[in-house]
C-alpha cells in the first residue's frame, strides 16, 4: 500500500488532533505533519506531501491566500480547506482558487476524510497526467519547429539540385547529390524514432522480476553492431540480483547511456563498466565511462530535453535520448543522476525502485 504523506494546517491543536486521529484509522501507516499557520506550513517546503488540509482562518491570514504557494509548493498535491462553519461562497472560493474539495469540520469523519481524500487523488493523478500529456504536446511541437526544419530545407535543396544536374547530363553529380540527401532523410529518421520513443508516455506490459544478468544479455544483443563498430570494452557486473522492472524500458535506458559513452569517448576506445548493486527499496545501476567527462554546472541540465554538452554539439543526436532516461526512471519510482565524485570520464547512475524484493539474490 502506498505511504500517504499529509499536512494539517490549523491553528487549533484540538482540531488538529482530531483530524490526525481520523485520518490514521483510515491510512494507519499515513506519515502525518502539522502546522498551526502558512508561515509554518511553508518552512516544510523540503517535506513530500501528497495531501494538504487547509484550515481556513489562521493567524497570518485566510487559508485562501496561502492556497496559491502551497500548490505552488506541492504542485502534484491534492489540497482540501476545512473551516468552522458552512459557507457555499466560501466552498465556491476556494474550488476557483485551485482546493480540490472544501468540508466544514462539522461533517469531518473518518468515512467522510477516507471518501474526499480518495477522490481528490485521482482527480489529482488525472490533472497531473494532462498536464504531462500537454507539456509533450508542446516538446513535439517545438521539435518539429526546431529541428526538423533544417533537415527538411536540405532534402527541398538537393532535390531542386538533382533535378537542375540531370537535366544537364551530369550523373556522378547526381549520385552525389543523392548521397547527401539519404544523410538528411536518416536524420529525419532518426529525430522521428527518438520523438516516438519519448513522447510515448509508458510502454506495455506489467512489470517483471527478472535478473540483471537477463537484461544485460538482451542489451548485448540490442547492441552487438555498436559495440562491434566502436570496439568498446565492456565489462558487465550483475552482483547476482534481480529486480522487479518493464524490462524494455530498461534496456532503452542502459542503451541511451552505452551509446551516450561510445558516442563521447573523446577518440579513445571507450572502456565502459555497468554495475548493479544493492541500494535501499530496490537496484542501483551505474555505467561508468572513460570520455570527455561532465563538467558539473551540466551535471543536472544534461537530463532535461535539447540540453546537450556544447563541446559535444559535433555529435549527432537531438538531446532527448537523456530526457527519455529520466523518464524511465521516474516510472520505475527512481532517479537518474550524473555521479558528482567520478574522478574520470562519466558515471551516472539510476534507481530502479518498483515493487518489493527488488534486489533479493537469486537462490
Amino acid at each position: 500500500m502506498t505511504v500517504l504523506n499529509i499536512l494539517i494546517i490549523d491553528d487549533d491543536a484540538g482540531d488538529r488532533k482530531l483530524v490526525r486521529r481520523f485520518l490514521l484509522q483510515m491510512h494507519p501507516n499515513a506519515k502525518v505533519a502539522e502546522a498551526d499557520c502558512g508561515k509554518s506550513a511553508l518552512s516544510q517546503a523540503g517535506l513530500p506531501v501528497d495531501v494538504i488540509l487547509l484550515d481556513y482562518l489562521l493567524p497570518d491570514g485566510t487559508g485562501l491566500d496561502l492556497i496559491a504557494q502551497l500548490t505552488a509548493t506541492w504542485p502534484r498535491a491534492v489540497l482540501f480547506m476545512t473551516t468552522g462553519q458552512g459557507d457555499e461562497e466560501i466552498a465556491k472560493s476556494v474550488i476557483l482558487a485551485g482546493a480540490s474539495d472544501y468540508i466544514p469540520k462539522s461533517a469531518i469523519t473518518s468515512e467522510a476524510l477516507q471518501r474526499m481524500i480518495a477522490n481528490g487523488l485521482k482527480v489529482a493523478e488525472m490533472r497531473w497526467r494532462i498536464q504531462e500529456q500537454q507539456n509533450e504536446l508542446r516538446l513535439f511541437s517545438d521539435v518539429l519547429v526546431h529541428d526538423m526544419r533544417a533537415p527538411l530545407r536540405a532534402i527541398k535543396f538537393l532535390s531542386d539540385q538533382i533535378q537542375e544536374d540531370y537535366d544537364n547530363g551530369e550523373f556522378d553529380e547526381v549520385a552525389r547529390q543523392l548521397g547527401l540527401m539519404k544523410k538528411s532523410v536518416r536524420k529525419t529518421s532518426d529525430l522521428i524514432e527518438r520523438l516516438a520513443s519519448h513522447i510515448n508516455p509508458h510502454s506495455n506490459g506489467t512489470a517483471e522480476y527478472v535478473s540483471v544478468d537477463s537484461l544485460f544479455d538482451s542489451l548485448r544483443a540490442v547492441m552487438a553492431q555498436d559495440l562491434a563498430a566502436s570496439g568498446a570494452r565492456i565489462e558487465w557486473l550483475s552482483g547476482g540480483l534481480s529486480v522487479s522492472c518493464f524490462p524494455p524500458d530498461i534496456v532503452q535506458l542502459l542503451q541511451n547511456l552505452i551509446g551516450n559513452s561510445i558516442k563521447y569517448s573523446g577518440g579513445k576506445t571507450p572502456e565502459i563498466t555497468v554495475t548493479a548493486e544493492p541500494a535501499a527499496g530496490g537496484v542501483m545501476i551505474s555505467v561508468a565511462d572513460n570520455g570527455i567527462g561532465v563538467p558539473p554546472e551540466y551535471r543536472e541540465k544534461i537530463f532535461e530535453p535539447f540540453k546537450r554538452l556544447q563541446r559535444g554539439s559535433d555529435q549527432p543526436g537531438t538531446g532527448l535520448g537523456l530526457a527519455t532516461c529520466a523518464k524511465i526512471a521516474k516510472r520505475h519510482n527512481g532517479a537518474i543522476w550524473c555521479d558528482p565524485h567520478a574522478e574520470a570520464g562519466t558515471t551516472i547512475r539510476f534507481l530502479v525502485c518498483l515493487g518489493k524484493s527488488q534486489a533479493q539474490r537469486p537462490a
